[in-house]
């Protein structure tokens, strides 16, 4: 599939006579050239519109049903405009094939009834090896759930340059009865503004990159109605989600903004990246992982920007997590959330090297529950009235001075002896305290008194 050189031949003008939206669009010299490339415009095609009647969803249907039914499948063209549409459009099997919208808008306004994401503006469907690129997806009446774009039982796709706003439903999908029946799609450079889910997936080696997910939750007419305070049902729920089933998903280098719910929200996933990104003002979590009825396994949280959502990260029913150099802010004295928060059900986690800053005076910046196993918390920088709530089987290390590291619990020399859990002395004298022993396999030895001197 020569993309490149196919955008280059939308760049040189557009590719057939006719009018989109009221916009004039007139053949220019790339006419031929396009022909030559394999691209079919959708303004050759609204004389198969009913009736002799405006119609830019039939068009654009009979333009991608023609390129679908060619061999080698063409290439489609929506020249800028403006498109209105009142249904879902329908790509199946545009394999080695792109659709290309840069400068075209297609508006849903009269929407068929749907149920609640079983449509979409533009389904894609057992297509491989293809791309949608720089179209624009609006709903400015808000009736029915629609989707924007969603794939299913498709692979080796791209969505690049693609913009969603005001869908009832997810911006952006891949989704599949069956999980992973999608597989190795990426979903880049695109903006999903004002919907009820931003970008969502339950397929395999999905790659979600570089894009802007907001919802801009506190200036909505639903946030005026309820009074600031978020609370289901809600036209606004969450950023970004990796679904039940998926496996092999990165989620990286996007912005999330002020969504109704968690920035980052996934289930039980396998082998999840989730790095570089911001996410700022969501009403819930910032990051949240959350194993659902079983548990997110094998997930890597690092390098992420989370500031004054109602919690940064929350871990649930996760195993094999690492949480790594994350710089997390609660801003809010009177807001109280957690910064990292390892929560029921979790296990083999590591905390470590993040920089969370806790403006609440008493919410600890770092949580542990109790029944957390195999948690580790090391080396990170805690600005914070309460820096740590964690039981006394979590290995802790923290910087107590400048240059100076200190244990929580015990701390146990591979070949030796160990120490920890210092406690006051019972007897007066020069005894001031007592530290308890270990050996190398952790069994405790007892308590040795401290001295003030050993004279």
């Amino acid at each position: 599939m020569e993309l490149l050189n196919r955008r280059g031949v939308l760049r040189a003008g557009v590719v057939a006579a006719g009018v989109a939206g009221g916009v004039a669009v007139t053949a220019g010299p790339a006419a031929a050239a396009a022909a030559d490339k394999g691209w079919i415009s959708v303004l050759d095609h609204y004389r198969d519109a009913q009736g002799g009647e405006r119609d830019d969803a039939g068009a654009i249907q009979a333009a991608i049903s023609a390129a679908t039914a060619m061999r080698p499948v063409r290439s489609v063209l929506l020249p800028p405009g403006d498109y209105t549409v009142d249904r879902e459009i329908l790509v199946r099997g545009l394999d080695d094939a792109a659709i290309s919208g840069h400068g075209a808008t297609i508006t849903l306004t009269g929407a068929a009834a749907t149920t609640s994401g079983a449509s979409a503006v533009l389904k894609i469907t057992d297509s491989h090896r293809f791309e949608i690129s720089g179209l624009t997806i609006v709903d400015t009446e808000g009736t029915q759930p629609y989707n924007g774009v969603s794939i299913a039982r498709s692979s080796r796709g791209t969505l690049d340059g693609v913009t969603v706003y005001g869908v009832k439903w997810t911006g952006l999908g891949v989704f599949d009865t069956t999980p992973g029946a999608s597989t190795d799609i990426a979903i880049v450079n695109c903006t999903v503004v004002g919907t009820k889910f931003g970008i969502s997936t339950n397929g395999h080696d999905v790659r979600i990159i570089g894009n802007h997910v907001a919802m801009y939750w506190p200036s909505t007419a639903e946030a005026a109605a309820k009074g600031g305070v978020w609370s289901a049902p809600s036209d606004y729920y969450d950023g970004i989600n990796v679904l039940s089933g998926s496996d092999r998903t990165t989620v990286t280098g996007n912005t999330i903004t002020e969504c109704g719910q968690a920035g980052v929200y996934t289930q039980d996933c396998t082998n999840l990246v989730v790095s570089a990104n911001t996410v700022t003002g969501c009403q819930l979590r910032g990051i949240e992982i959350d194993g659902g009825t079983g548990v997110a396994v094998g997930v890597t949280i690092s390098g992420n920007t989370v500031a004054d959502c109602k919690g940064q990260i929350n871990l649930v029913r996760g195993r094999d997590v690492s949480v790594v150099g994350n710089r997390l802010t609660n801003t809010s004295s009177a807001r109280a959330a957690s910064l990292i928060a390892v929560n029921i059900g979790s296990s083999h986690v590591t905390v470590v090297g993040n920089h969370a800053t806790q403006a609440h005076p008493t919410f600890p910046a770092v949580y542990v529950i109790a029944d957390a196993t195999d948690v580790t918390v090391a080396a990170n920088e805690v600005v914070a009235g309460t820096p740590y709530q964690v039981p006394a089987s979590v290995a802790l290390l923290y910087r107590s001075a400048a240059g100076q590291f200190t244990v929580g619990g015990r701390l146990v020399a591979t070949k030796g002896l160990g120490v920890g859990n210092a406690v006051a002395a019972t007897t007066p004298g020069k005894v001031v305290s007592k530290v308890e022993v270990f050996s190398a396999t952790g069994a405790s030895l007892g308590f040795v008194p401290v001295y003030q001197s050993i004279s």
